[in-house]
């Protein structure tokens, strides 16, 4: 899951054709990204973006280093147009989940349904208490082919909303250079 710090804000300054086209602009430089990294975006959820990447959480990481790079340029350019800039928080956790039709008769659509995507969802928001980019579970570092690609950091263990046991948290914080 990703999503935009403080749209709600950034909406209200906005017009709604404004607030569509900054969205679409948005989605556009980070969708490529996603796909480049084997990815495919199961929906947008206003500001949000819902990802799955069955090749491994590897690939998850790697989309979400890349996002925050892309970000960087995103916002240089909205930065010489004198808009505000904007920060994103991800949330990266791995399991078992299902792609299944839902809805009623005069309204269906597809998605994934699963406690693991609740989880990433609720990762996700985590990063707007600790002031971060990206988290990921236990879990998912665990289920890494090659973790020391990356520079994390251990945050311990976390109630995370409507869930009932602690949940074991890491920041993902970079690439670290010469480490494929």
């Amino acid at each position: 899951f990703s999503d935009i710090r403080s749209f709600t804000a950034l909406s209200e300054k906005n017009t709604p054709q404004e607030t569509i086209d900054f969205l679409n602009s948005y989605l556009m430089s980070i969708g490529p990204i996603i796909r480049k990294n084997r990815g495919f975006i199961d929906k947008y959820i206003g500001d949000a973006i819902m990802a799955l990447f069955p090749g491994g959480p590897d690939d998850a990481i790697d989309a979400a280093l890349d996002m925050m790079q892309q970000l960087e340029e995103f916002n240089a350019i909205r930065t010489i147009s004198r808009r505000d800039t904007i920060k994103i928080g991800i949330g990266i956790h791995t399991g078992e989940c299902m792609l299944g039709t839902i809805g009623e008769e005069d309204r269906m659509e597809t998605t994934v349904i699963a406690d693991t995507v609740n989880t990433a969802s609720r990762l996700e928001g985590l990063n707007k208490r600790f002031n971060t980019s990206i988290l990921i579970s236990q879990k998912t570092l665990d289920s890494l082919r090659n973790p020391g690609k990356y520079t994390i950091t251990d945050l311990g263990f976390h109630q995370l909303r409507g869930k009932s046991d602690q949940l074991h948290i890491h920041e993902v914080i970079c690439r670290q250079t010469g480490r494929e």
